[in-house]
This record gives structure tokens, C-alpha cells and sequence, in this order.
């Protein structure tokens, strides 16, 4: 059966939405006369968080995570949520009437819908991700590759900028399916400039200056992106065990996944420390197996 979607966003009505119980804790106030008072409705004029926001929409879309599964979506149709946006995907006739029922819902609670929402769509943008349901592939939106272009280059970013386009360079490689282990490197220097921000030992506006390979990988990944690759959407398969590890001057760590999902880890810091990163990293590759294998011997 051809499988279609709607697209639904919830307009700035919250004045008159009522709160979900589990949250009106969270706007409790004081009267003049000391009684302590929870309110039951956002107030005028009050500009709700996007938490706030997202919390609002899951309870008129019926997402279980705030509303009881009795009240939930049918089985066949996932409905999908980000802040006051609303997907709902499934069969024609599924979708249609849960669509329906959203709908309802708002118009119960006063909230209003956007003018613009498609409904039974087979094909869509939602969140920067086109879908195409008739062939079962996923995209980038025009809007989103023309950002990728737009994002300053790396090797003349400072870091503040760094960490904005590398993060909408993760969110584009995860729509598109691209493989980040090519990429690890790139990945790595980003999180080691990031790392001294933290520390305080860079500002912000302090230049990126990661190293040129690293810049090469970066816009290689850029490359990829703005290519725009339509990735066929595939069964979920079982995955495959996996290891991850990482050092650094002061340790090393690693990560275990098994296909069985019972994550091991292990790490411990140097007995002696290493005068180089490079040193670190190469004991890293030989400790890791080792010290997964010894957790696995002494619990198992």
C-alpha cells in the first residue's frame, strides 16, 4: 500500500493551550498575599522555550512520550515531532485520519495550525530532509544545500564559526547516510579545538586553525553535501559489533557494542605519561582490544 505523510506546524496560540500536568511545576509563581499558585495555561505574552514548545505539540499530536499510550497512534503510523512541527506518516488512509485527529485535537485545546501544511504528500520537505515516498529515498531540501554553500571556509573560519559549520555538516551526513569514519580525522581536530575552548585556553573568536588535512577532509564533506546524493531509505538491519577508541595525554578509552546492544567500556590513565599525542594514539590501538578482553574475562 503506498505510504504518504503530513506536515502540520502549530502557530503562536499558546495563550490559550492548556499545560500538560507533568509540566506545570515548572511555572509556579507567588500572589501578593504569599499563596503559591500553578498555572494551568501558559500566560499572555509569555514566550515559551523550545522545550516548552516541544512538549505542547507532543501532547496534540499524541505522542506517548507525554500523553498515555491509550490515546496513542495506531500502530502503522509514526508520528513525528520537533518543537511545533508535527510529520505524520503511514498508509493514505492511516495517515488521513490521524491527521484528523491532530487537528481535532488542536481545535479542542485553541491552538492553530499554520495555513501552509501538506497533507497526504508523497513527497515533502520536513526539517531540511526531502522525502520521497514513492521511490523510498531521502534528500537534502534546495534551502539546505544552498546553507552548506553559504558556510565560510574552513581554513579562514575562527572557531565559533568552525563549530556551527561542522555541526550542520554532521546534521547533512547523518540525512545522506555518509560514512563519518572517512572523515575521523577532520572529526578528531574539530573536537581537539573545541576541547581548548572549553579549557579556556582559545576564544571564540580565536582563529579555527585546524590542520590542513583536516581542512581537506572538512571540505570534502562539504563536497559531499552540496552533491546531494538521493540515499535509498533500506530495512533496518542487524548491526555489526563495534569498537571505538580515543587517547589523549592523560588516557586512553575504548567502547565495545556488541550486536547484543550490552556496551562494554574500559580505559585507565598512563602508567607513564606519552611526550606526544602520536605516542598515545599508537599504545591506544594496542591497550583498547586488550583492556575490552580483560572486562570481558574478569565479568563474563
Amino acid at each position: 500500500m503506498a505510504e504518504a505523510a503530513s506536515c502540520l506546524d502549530l502557530k503562536a496560540s499558546f495563550s490559550r493551550v492548556s499545560l500538560p500536568r507533568e509540566t506545570r511545576h515548572l511555572f509556579r509563581c507567588r500572589m501578593e498575599d504569599g499563596t503559591l499558585v500553578e498555572l494551568t495555561r501558559l500566560p499572555m505574552g509569555y514566550k515559551a522555550s523550545s522545550e516548552i514548545l516541544q512538549i505542547i505539540t507532543s501532547a496534540i499530536a499524541v505522542v506517548t512520550t507525554v500523553v498515555h499510550p491509550l490515546w496513542a497512534a495506531p500502530p502503522l503510523v509514526r508520528v513525528g515531532v520537533w518543537v511545533y512541527n508535527i510529520r505524520i506518516a503511514g498508509s493514505k488512509s492511516d495517515e488521513t485520519l490521524w491527521e484528523a485527529q491532530v487537528l481535532r485535537n488542536a481545535d479542542g485545546r485553541r491552538a492553530t495550525m499554520g495555513e501552509d501544511r501538506k497533507s497526504g504528500a508523497t513527497q515533502y520537505t520536513f526539517l531540511g530532509e526531502q522525502f520521497g515516498h514513492t521511490h523510498q529515498a531521502v534528500s537534502l531540501s534546495d534551502e539546505f544545500v544552498r546553507s552548506v554553500r553559504a558556510m565560510p571556509a574552513l581554513n579562514s573560519s575562527n572557531i565559533a564559526e568552525m563549530e556551527v559549520t561542522v555541526s550542520r555538516f554532521l546534521y547533512l551526513a547523518a540525512i545522506l547516510g555518509t560514512q563519518l569514519c572517512d572523515h575521523y580525522f577532520f572529526i578528531k581536530a574539530v573536537r581537539r579545538r573545541l576541547s581548548a575552548l572549553n579549557r579556556g585556553i582559545v576564544l571564540e573568536t580565536s582563529p579555527a586553525n585546524l590542520p590542513p588535512s583536516a581542512v581537506g577532509l572538512g571540505e570534502g564533506l562539504r563536497q559531499i553535501n552540496e552533491d546531494n546524493r538521493r540515499r535509498t531509505i533500506k530495512p533496518t538491519e542487524k548491526a555489526s559489533a563495534a569498537i571505538i577508541t580515543d587517547a589523549s595525554l592523560h588516557g586512553w578509552g575504548a567502547v565495545f557494542i556488541p550486536d547484543s546492544g550490552d556496551v562494554k567500556i574500559a580505559g585507565r590513565k598512563w602508567g607513564r605519561k606519552p611526550f606526544l599525542i602520536m605516542q598515545a594514539e599508537a599504545a591506544r590501538g594496542t591497550l583498547s582490544p586488550i583492556g575490552i578482553f580483560r572486562h570481558l574475562a574478569i565479568y563474563h
